[in-house]
Protein backbone atom coordinates (compact mmCIF):
# COMPACT_ATOMS: atom_id res chain seq x y z
CA UNK A 1 0.00 0.00 0.00
CA UNK A 2 1.68 3.63 -0.51
CA UNK A 3 1.78 6.41 1.61
CA UNK A 4 -1.32 8.15 -0.19
CA UNK A 5 -3.64 5.29 0.01
CA UNK A 6 -2.06 4.77 3.68
CA UNK A 7 -3.21 8.36 4.72
CA UNK A 8 -6.67 8.52 3.45
CA UNK A 9 -7.00 5.15 4.57
CA UNK A 10 -6.17 6.64 8.29
CA UNK A 11 -7.96 9.74 7.47
CA UNK A 12 -11.31 7.77 6.82
CA UNK A 13 -10.79 5.94 9.74
CA UNK A 14 -10.54 8.69 11.66
CA UNK A 15 -13.49 10.39 10.47
CA UNK A 16 -15.85 7.14 11.23
CA UNK A 17 -14.19 6.68 14.87
CA UNK A 18 -15.17 10.77 15.73
CA UNK A 19 -17.82 11.93 13.79
CA UNK A 20 -20.65 9.56 15.48
CA UNK A 21 -19.17 10.63 18.79
CA UNK A 22 -18.63 14.42 17.87
CA UNK A 23 -20.09 16.58 21.18
CA UNK A 24 -21.11 13.95 22.94
CA UNK A 25 -20.31 14.01 26.59
CA UNK A 26 -19.57 11.38 28.94
CA UNK A 27 -19.12 11.70 32.63
CA UNK A 28 -17.22 9.21 35.15
CA UNK A 29 -16.95 9.41 39.05
CA UNK A 30 -20.00 9.45 41.93
CA UNK A 31 -20.23 12.72 41.28
CA UNK A 32 -19.27 13.42 37.96
CA UNK A 33 -16.30 15.16 38.37
CA UNK A 34 -14.65 13.32 35.35
CA UNK A 35 -16.04 14.39 32.36
CA UNK A 36 -14.78 13.49 28.51
CA UNK A 37 -15.92 15.70 25.49
CA UNK A 38 -15.51 14.66 22.26
CA UNK A 39 -15.37 17.25 19.25
CA UNK A 40 -15.54 20.11 21.91
CA UNK A 41 -17.08 23.57 20.02
CA UNK A 42 -14.41 26.11 22.08
CA UNK A 43 -10.81 25.27 22.19
CA UNK A 44 -9.47 25.91 25.55
CA UNK A 45 -6.48 27.83 24.46
CA UNK A 46 -7.40 30.82 22.23
CA UNK A 47 -4.94 32.66 20.03
CA UNK A 48 -4.45 36.36 20.33
CA UNK A 49 -7.28 37.56 18.57
CA UNK A 50 -5.20 40.16 16.55
CA UNK A 51 -2.28 38.10 15.33
CA UNK A 52 -3.13 38.04 11.68
CA UNK A 53 -2.16 34.58 11.19
CA UNK A 54 -4.31 32.90 13.61
CA UNK A 55 -6.59 30.42 13.32
CA UNK A 56 -9.83 31.70 12.99
CA UNK A 57 -12.53 33.13 10.52
CA UNK A 58 -12.05 36.43 8.57
CA UNK A 59 -13.02 38.68 5.35
CA UNK A 60 -11.97 42.16 5.34
CA UNK A 61 -10.80 45.36 3.34
CA UNK A 62 -7.15 46.51 3.80
CA UNK A 63 -6.66 50.16 2.73
CA UNK A 64 -2.93 51.15 2.68
CA UNK A 65 -2.10 54.95 1.80
CA UNK A 66 -1.72 55.85 -1.98
CA UNK A 67 2.45 55.80 -1.78
CA UNK A 68 4.82 54.06 -3.12
CA UNK A 69 6.09 51.99 -0.29
CA UNK A 70 2.59 50.28 -0.07
CA UNK A 71 2.85 48.70 -3.52
CA UNK A 72 2.90 44.87 -3.84
CA UNK A 73 3.93 44.05 -7.43
CA UNK A 74 7.22 42.47 -6.31
CA UNK A 75 8.40 38.39 -5.88
CA UNK A 76 11.07 38.34 -4.53
CA UNK A 77 14.34 35.78 -6.41
CA UNK A 78 17.47 34.74 -5.27
CA UNK A 79 20.50 36.23 -7.62
CA UNK A 80 24.33 35.51 -8.28
CA UNK A 81 25.82 39.25 -6.51
CA UNK A 82 27.90 39.29 -9.46
CA UNK A 83 31.16 37.32 -7.78
CA UNK A 84 29.34 33.78 -7.68
CA UNK A 85 27.92 34.82 -3.88
CA UNK A 86 23.84 34.93 -3.72
CA UNK A 87 21.76 37.43 -2.51
CA UNK A 88 17.93 37.95 -2.66
CA UNK A 89 16.49 41.06 -5.23
CA UNK A 90 13.02 41.78 -5.90
CA UNK A 91 11.60 41.69 -9.67
CA UNK A 92 8.23 43.16 -10.53
CA UNK A 93 5.78 41.19 -11.86
CA UNK A 94 3.88 44.65 -13.11
CA UNK A 95 4.45 48.27 -13.23
CA UNK A 96 4.30 50.13 -9.80
CA UNK A 97 0.75 52.33 -9.40
CA UNK A 98 -0.06 53.83 -6.16
CA UNK A 99 -3.68 53.66 -7.11
CA UNK A 100 -2.77 49.51 -6.39
CA UNK A 101 -2.78 50.25 -2.60
CA UNK A 102 -6.04 48.76 -1.87
CA UNK A 103 -6.29 44.47 -0.58
CA UNK A 104 -9.09 42.00 0.31
CA UNK A 105 -7.68 39.44 2.64
CA UNK A 106 -9.31 36.11 3.38
CA UNK A 107 -8.52 34.13 5.98
CA UNK A 108 -10.28 30.51 6.44
CA UNK A 109 -9.22 28.59 9.38
CA UNK A 110 -10.30 26.21 12.08
CA UNK A 111 -9.04 25.14 15.88
CA UNK A 112 -10.93 22.43 17.11
CA UNK A 113 -10.25 19.95 20.37
CA UNK A 114 -10.60 16.44 19.16
CA UNK A 115 -10.92 15.10 22.97
CA UNK A 116 -11.03 16.76 26.21
CA UNK A 117 -10.69 15.52 29.56
CA UNK A 118 -11.90 17.44 32.61
CA UNK A 119 -11.16 16.83 36.31
CA UNK A 120 -12.91 19.76 38.36
CA UNK A 121 -10.95 22.33 37.62
CA UNK A 122 -8.21 21.24 35.43
CA UNK A 123 -8.87 20.22 31.41
CA UNK A 124 -6.76 19.06 28.92
CA UNK A 125 -7.16 18.39 25.53
CA UNK A 126 -5.85 17.34 21.98
CA UNK A 127 -6.42 19.87 19.24
CA UNK A 128 -5.73 20.03 15.43
CA UNK A 129 -5.91 23.71 13.36
CA UNK A 130 -5.25 24.76 9.72
CA UNK A 131 -6.82 26.78 6.65
CA UNK A 132 -5.66 28.65 4.29
CA UNK A 133 -4.95 32.93 4.36
CA UNK A 134 -5.17 34.38 1.45
CA UNK A 135 -4.79 38.45 -0.29
CA UNK A 136 -6.17 39.56 -3.20
CA UNK A 137 -6.01 42.97 -4.70
CA UNK A 138 -8.93 45.09 -4.82
CA UNK A 139 -8.35 47.69 -7.92
CA UNK A 140 -10.01 45.78 -10.74
CA UNK A 141 -9.09 42.30 -11.57
CA UNK A 142 -8.71 41.25 -7.80
CA UNK A 143 -5.75 39.03 -8.82
CA UNK A 144 -4.56 36.37 -6.13
CA UNK A 145 -1.55 37.82 -4.55
CA UNK A 146 -0.73 34.16 -3.22
CA UNK A 147 -2.37 32.23 -0.49
CA UNK A 148 -0.32 30.32 2.48
CA UNK A 149 -1.26 27.12 4.20
CA UNK A 150 -0.76 26.23 7.48
CA UNK A 151 -1.98 23.55 10.03
CA UNK A 152 -0.89 22.27 13.45
CA UNK A 153 -1.74 19.57 16.49
CA UNK A 154 -0.95 19.04 19.83
CA UNK A 155 -2.22 19.07 23.66
CA UNK A 156 -3.92 22.23 25.11
CA UNK A 157 -4.95 22.56 28.86
CA UNK A 158 -6.76 25.17 31.34
CA UNK A 159 -6.58 25.31 34.92
CA UNK A 160 -9.25 27.15 37.31
CA UNK A 161 -10.93 28.63 34.03
CA UNK A 162 -7.86 31.06 33.59
CA UNK A 163 -4.57 29.71 32.89
CA UNK A 164 -4.15 27.82 29.47
CA UNK A 165 -1.50 26.78 27.52
CA UNK A 166 -0.78 25.24 24.58
CA UNK A 167 2.58 23.13 23.13
CA UNK A 168 2.59 21.36 19.95
CA UNK A 169 3.97 21.34 16.21
CA UNK A 170 2.94 24.68 13.73
CA UNK A 171 3.19 24.19 9.68
CA UNK A 172 3.73 27.31 7.53
CA UNK A 173 3.71 27.15 3.87
CA UNK A 174 3.22 30.60 1.36
CA UNK A 175 2.43 30.10 -1.91
CA UNK A 176 2.95 32.50 -4.72
CA UNK A 177 -0.93 33.44 -7.04
CA UNK A 178 -1.35 32.08 -10.14
CA UNK A 179 -2.06 35.04 -11.85
CA UNK A 180 1.03 36.77 -9.63
CA UNK A 181 2.97 34.29 -11.71
CA UNK A 182 1.57 34.80 -15.07
CA UNK A 183 2.31 38.15 -15.10
CA UNK A 184 5.80 37.17 -13.47
CA UNK A 185 6.62 35.24 -16.67
CA UNK A 186 4.75 37.39 -18.96
CA UNK A 187 7.31 40.19 -18.44
CA UNK A 188 10.13 38.09 -19.99
CA UNK A 189 13.41 37.93 -17.57
CA UNK A 190 15.78 35.32 -18.28
CA UNK A 191 18.24 33.03 -16.33
CA UNK A 192 21.07 35.60 -15.98
CA UNK A 193 18.49 37.99 -13.98
CA UNK A 194 18.05 35.29 -11.15
CA UNK A 195 18.40 31.67 -10.16
CA UNK A 196 14.88 30.76 -8.48
CA UNK A 197 12.03 32.26 -7.32
CA UNK A 198 11.34 31.93 -3.38
CA UNK A 199 9.12 30.89 -1.08
CA UNK A 200 8.56 31.40 3.25
CA UNK A 201 8.13 28.18 4.74
CA UNK A 202 8.73 26.76 7.95
CA UNK A 203 8.26 23.34 8.34
CA UNK A 204 7.78 22.02 10.70
CA UNK A 205 7.98 24.39 14.43
CA UNK A 206 7.53 23.51 17.82
CA UNK A 207 4.78 26.35 19.22
CA UNK A 208 4.23 26.72 22.92
CA UNK A 209 1.80 29.27 24.20
CA UNK A 210 0.09 30.51 27.67
CA UNK A 211 -2.23 33.49 28.42
CA UNK A 212 -4.08 34.33 31.15
CA UNK A 213 -7.31 35.39 31.83
CA UNK A 214 -9.12 37.99 34.51
CA UNK A 215 -13.16 36.34 34.27
CA UNK A 216 -14.40 37.29 30.22
CA UNK A 217 -13.07 40.82 30.29
CA UNK A 218 -8.95 40.34 30.26
CA UNK A 219 -6.34 38.38 28.66
CA UNK A 220 -2.58 38.36 28.70
CA UNK A 221 -0.62 35.87 26.45
CA UNK A 222 2.62 35.09 25.18
CA UNK A 223 4.13 32.51 22.22
CA UNK A 224 6.64 31.18 20.44
CA UNK A 225 7.22 28.85 17.91
CA UNK A 226 11.04 27.43 17.01
CA UNK A 227 11.88 25.82 14.24
CA UNK A 228 12.55 21.74 14.48
CA UNK A 229 16.21 20.30 14.04
CA UNK A 230 14.86 18.73 10.96
CA UNK A 231 12.86 21.29 8.91
CA UNK A 232 12.49 23.09 5.52
CA UNK A 233 13.01 26.51 6.41
CA UNK A 234 12.68 28.85 3.25
CA UNK A 235 14.34 30.93 2.44
CA UNK A 236 17.50 29.40 2.61
CA UNK A 237 19.30 32.22 4.64
CA UNK A 238 17.18 32.01 7.21
CA UNK A 239 18.10 28.69 7.98
CA UNK A 240 20.07 28.64 11.39
CA UNK A 241 23.45 26.46 11.64
CA UNK A 242 22.15 23.46 13.40
CA UNK A 243 18.95 23.03 10.89
CA UNK A 244 19.04 19.83 8.35
CA UNK A 245 16.92 18.99 5.74
CA UNK A 246 14.38 16.14 6.30
CA UNK A 247 14.47 13.56 3.35
CA UNK A 248 10.93 13.37 1.30
CA UNK A 249 9.43 12.06 -1.29
CA UNK A 250 10.17 15.62 -3.15
CA UNK A 251 13.86 14.95 -2.00
CA UNK A 252 14.30 10.77 -1.01
CA UNK A 253 18.25 11.18 -0.42
CA UNK A 254 19.19 10.66 3.40
CA UNK A 255 19.05 14.02 5.44
CA UNK A 256 21.61 16.15 4.75
CA UNK A 257 22.79 19.73 6.10
CA UNK A 258 21.36 23.31 5.30
CA UNK A 259 23.46 23.48 2.41
CA UNK A 260 20.73 21.71 0.16
CA UNK A 261 18.36 24.13 0.95
CA UNK A 262 20.78 26.66 -0.91
CA UNK A 263 21.06 24.49 -3.70
CA UNK A 264 16.87 24.31 -4.36
CA UNK A 265 17.58 28.27 -4.42
CA UNK A 266 20.58 27.87 -7.46
CA UNK A 267 23.54 27.85 -5.06
CA UNK A 268 25.74 24.38 -4.55
CA UNK A 269 28.13 25.30 -1.86
CA UNK A 270 26.98 28.01 0.15
CA UNK A 271 25.99 27.41 4.00
CA UNK A 272 25.36 28.86 7.09
CA UNK A 273 27.32 26.91 9.91
CA UNK A 274 28.99 30.23 10.22
CA UNK A 275 26.19 31.56 11.83
CA UNK A 276 26.13 32.15 15.46
CA UNK A 277 24.21 29.15 17.90
CA UNK A 278 21.72 31.97 19.47
CA UNK A 279 20.44 32.35 15.96
CA UNK A 280 17.05 30.08 15.84
CA UNK A 281 14.61 31.70 13.79
CA UNK A 282 12.78 32.22 16.89
CA UNK A 283 9.17 33.71 15.92
CA UNK A 284 7.66 35.70 19.54
CA UNK A 285 4.16 37.19 20.04
CA UNK A 286 2.64 38.89 22.52
CA UNK A 287 -0.71 40.17 23.24
CA UNK A 288 -3.24 42.21 25.01
CA UNK A 289 -7.14 41.52 24.87
CA UNK A 290 -9.98 43.14 26.50
CA UNK A 291 -13.88 42.66 26.06
CA UNK A 292 -16.92 44.21 27.64
CA UNK A 293 -20.37 42.64 27.35
CA UNK A 294 -23.19 43.97 26.67
CA UNK A 295 -26.35 42.21 27.94
CA UNK A 296 -28.45 39.97 26.02
CA UNK A 297 -26.71 41.38 22.66
CA UNK A 298 -22.62 40.50 22.37
CA UNK A 299 -19.49 42.15 23.34
CA UNK A 300 -17.33 45.03 22.61
CA UNK A 301 -13.59 44.09 22.44
CA UNK A 302 -10.26 45.81 22.20
CA UNK A 303 -6.64 43.60 21.43
CA UNK A 304 -3.00 43.88 20.51
CA UNK A 305 -0.70 41.99 19.73
CA UNK A 306 3.48 42.17 18.78
CA UNK A 307 5.38 39.93 16.86
CA UNK A 308 9.10 39.87 16.57
CA UNK A 309 10.83 37.90 14.39
CA UNK A 310 14.36 36.50 14.81
CA UNK A 311 15.17 36.39 10.95
CA UNK A 312 14.95 39.98 10.83
CA UNK A 313 18.82 39.35 12.21
CA UNK A 314 19.53 38.38 8.24
CA UNK A 315 20.73 40.71 5.58
CA UNK A 316 18.89 39.37 2.54
CA UNK A 317 21.45 41.51 0.18
CA UNK A 318 24.68 40.10 2.10
CA UNK A 319 22.35 36.46 3.42
CA UNK A 320 24.58 37.31 6.28
CA UNK A 321 23.33 37.77 10.17
CA UNK A 322 23.89 40.81 11.46
CA UNK A 323 24.19 40.74 15.15
CA UNK A 324 23.60 44.45 15.56
CA UNK A 325 20.78 44.12 13.24
CA UNK A 326 17.42 44.01 15.75
CA UNK A 327 14.33 41.26 15.51
CA UNK A 328 11.79 42.25 12.66
CA UNK A 329 8.78 43.87 14.84
CA UNK A 330 4.85 44.22 13.77
CA UNK A 331 2.72 45.47 15.71
CA UNK A 332 -1.77 44.60 15.05
CA UNK A 333 -4.93 46.60 16.75
CA UNK A 334 -8.23 45.76 16.60
CA UNK A 335 -11.49 47.05 17.90
CA UNK A 336 -14.99 45.18 17.11
CA UNK A 337 -18.57 44.22 18.38
CA UNK A 338 -19.13 40.39 18.80
CA UNK A 339 -22.40 39.08 19.13
CA UNK A 340 -23.23 36.55 21.46
CA UNK A 341 -23.05 32.96 20.24
CA UNK A 342 -26.04 31.40 18.98
CA UNK A 343 -26.04 27.98 20.29
CA UNK A 344 -22.97 26.26 18.57
CA UNK A 345 -22.79 28.73 15.80
CA UNK A 346 -19.26 30.64 16.32
CA UNK A 347 -18.97 34.18 17.63
CA UNK A 348 -19.66 36.55 14.55
CA UNK A 349 -18.11 39.96 14.64
CA UNK A 350 -17.37 42.94 13.14
CA UNK A 351 -14.30 44.32 13.45
CA UNK A 352 -11.53 47.21 12.57
CA UNK A 353 -8.06 46.66 12.35
CA UNK A 354 -4.52 48.53 11.82
CA UNK A 355 -1.35 47.11 11.10
CA UNK A 356 2.38 48.15 10.29
CA UNK A 357 5.18 45.71 10.15
CA UNK A 358 5.32 42.56 7.36
CA UNK A 359 2.75 42.21 4.72
CA UNK A 360 -0.03 39.84 5.84
CA UNK A 361 0.96 36.93 3.52
CA UNK A 362 4.04 34.55 4.31
CA UNK A 363 5.77 35.13 1.19
CA UNK A 364 6.30 38.98 1.07
CA UNK A 365 7.91 38.68 4.07
CA UNK A 366 10.18 41.13 2.53
CA UNK A 367 7.79 44.40 2.25
CA UNK A 368 6.72 46.32 4.90
CA UNK A 369 3.15 47.86 5.21
CA UNK A 370 1.04 49.68 7.22
CA UNK A 371 -2.80 49.81 6.74
CA UNK A 372 -6.56 50.24 8.55
CA UNK A 373 -8.98 47.11 7.63
CA UNK A 374 -12.37 46.85 8.00
CA UNK A 375 -14.29 43.36 7.93
CA UNK A 376 -16.29 40.69 9.37
CA UNK A 377 -15.77 37.30 10.73
CA UNK A 378 -16.06 34.04 13.03
CA UNK A 379 -14.03 33.87 15.79
CA UNK A 380 -13.56 30.23 16.89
Amino acid sequence: MDKTLKRLVLALLAVILLVPSAFATLYFGKDDSVRLDFAPIVPLYKESLAYPFSNNVRFYYMLAPQEVSSIVNTILVSADDGTGKPTYKELAFKEPSTHNTRFWGLKSCVDLGVMRFTFKQVSAEVYIHGGINTVFGAYGGVDCLGFDGQYGLGVSAKMFDSLAMRFGFHHFSGHWGDEILGDFYHVGYTDSDYKEITEFTRNNSWFFGINYSVLDYFRVGFDAELPMHKAWIRPAAHVPASTIKPSSEESPEAANTSDHIWRQEGFDERDNRHYPASYKAWRLGFSLEARYPVKDVGSVYAAADLQLHQDGKIDIQTTEYRADAPWKAEFTAIAGFAFRDAGIIPEFCIELSYHTGRFPLLNYWFRDISYFGVGIGLTL
